[in-house]
């Protein structure tokens, strides 16, 4: 069959359902994804003896969607039809999914969800063994290949159901009653890998304000962390004056957790409010998150710090957050706008690390096409309220005008 090749993004795979990514889709998928597993464990050393699986698995959750089930059933149904077992995890979070392949000791599982984009998307989330991400561009690859040979195996893989979630929150919560991490006031995204926190006035705190506390909590002098390119320079500043080291990251979860085994890094974080741990195999938990954060707001008797008075070192600067400008073709003639970019603010120092980052001695700006929509996204920060207002006024006028040529 035709696959729409638009739905393989450089993190994941997401797309409107069902006129781009189906059930059809899901079971080519499944079955170029069993194969690329298969060729991936035989490069590497044969698995530890796991705990609950026999070492063949692949570990396979969904969302809340109504049509995630549909296509986790037609996925699976390509996994067992390319003689691999399946360790069917059910209705869970992001977090709970990749929690699950390594305590299962699966050669690697997937997520049906398309998590904060609206519920007309749906996708597909892919790591291999330990929970190491495996992007779009790999998985476009291996169902190239796997669609070239295309026969029914002779023999077909099992299917095992297994609930994760108690081992998940024992987990996360030992030592710790859950009720204290629930007092502060929070929420997540749809599939729950996004952990967003307000303070007693009901406005949120920016994710990498919150990001900082928690890193605050984890991080003790030697140790790496990780944060994405957008975050406040507040950031790095803090963390390397306790001696702690700091690495920059192209956005994204595919990036972080790569840098972060790269660095050896305890924590990373998005400014999206995504945070990560070494010890959840360097993938998200904001449920963990959410227990440092309590851990920090209420241990310190000396202090008895709130989460506002926690968050004071990383709000030093003006921060624009994530503001987003349409773009009419996908990033087609993003070259253009970063050309233009470059030469509009040609007075200061200019990287491409992930789009183009622009910094002045008092402020700073990054311009970045999404990865999983068609959006231009502009973040920037500033050292006073009059330099962030107007270039703030300045940019989103200029990009306001190009995205909507391009």
């Amino acid at each position: 069959m035709k696959i729409n090749l638009s739905i393989f993004k450089e993190y994941d795979i997401r797309g409107i359902y069902p006129d781009e990514i189906n059930s059809e889709t899901a079971y080519e998928i499944g079955r170029a994804f069993a194969g690329l597993l298969k060729v991936k464990t035989k490069r590497k050393q044969a698995p530890r003896k796991p705990k609950y699986a026999n070492g063949q698995e692949i570990a396979v959750g969904r969302d809340k969607r109504k049509s995630s089930k549909p296509l986790a059933e037609s996925f699976i149904k390509g996994i067992i039809d390319s003689d691999t077992n399946v360790i069917d995890i059910g209705t869970v979070t992001t977090p709970m999914l990749y929690f699950a392949i390594p305590r299962l000791g699966t050669i690697g599982g997937a997520m049906i969800t398309a998590s904060h984009n609206p519920l007309k998307y749906n996708g597909i989330k892919f790591a291999e063994k330990n929970s190491e991400p495996v992007g779009g561009a790999e998985i476009l690859k291996a169902v190239k290949k796997h669609s070239a040979a295309h026969a029914q195996q002779v023999r077909q893989g099992m299917i095992k159901k297994m609930n994760i979630e108690e081992k998940y929150f024992g987990e996360v919560y030992k030592n710790f009653r859950r009720a204290e991490a629930d007092k502060i006031p929070h929420s997540f995204d749809f599939d729950r890998d996004r952990l967003i926190v307000k303070d007693k006035k009901g406005n949120k705190i920016r994710g990498d304000i919150i990001g900082g506390i928690i890193a605050d909590a984890v991080a003790k002098k030697g140790d790496a962390i990780v944060y994405d390119l957008r975050c406040s320079k507040a950031i790095p500043e803090y963390f390397r004056n306790k001696g702690i080291r700091t690495f920059p990251s192209m956005v994204g979860h595919f990036n972080i957790k790569k840098l972060m085994r790269k660095k050896n890094a305890v924590f990373g974080m998005e400014m999206t409010g995504h945070y990560y741990f070494k010890k959840f195999h360097y993938c998200e938990s904001p449920d963990f998150g959410l227990r440092k954060l309590a851990e920090s707001a209420t241990t310190d008797k000396k202090t008895k710090k709130n989460i506002n008075e926690l968050a004071g070192p990383f709000m030093k600067y003006w921060h624009s957050e994530v503001i987003n400008f349409p773009a009419r073709k996908r990033l087609s003639d993003w070259k253009k706008t970063a050309a233009k970019l470059k030469k509009e603010y040609a007075g200061g120092a200019v990287n491409f690390m992930d789009g183009i980052t622009v910094e002045f001695s008092n402020w700073w700006f990054n311009v970045r096409p999404s990865n999983t929509e068609p959006l231009i996204r502009l973040v920037m920060e500033a050292n006073s309220k009059k330099i962030f207002e107007e270039k703030n006024r300045e940019l989103r006028n200029l990009l306001r005008d190009w995205s909507s040529k391009y």
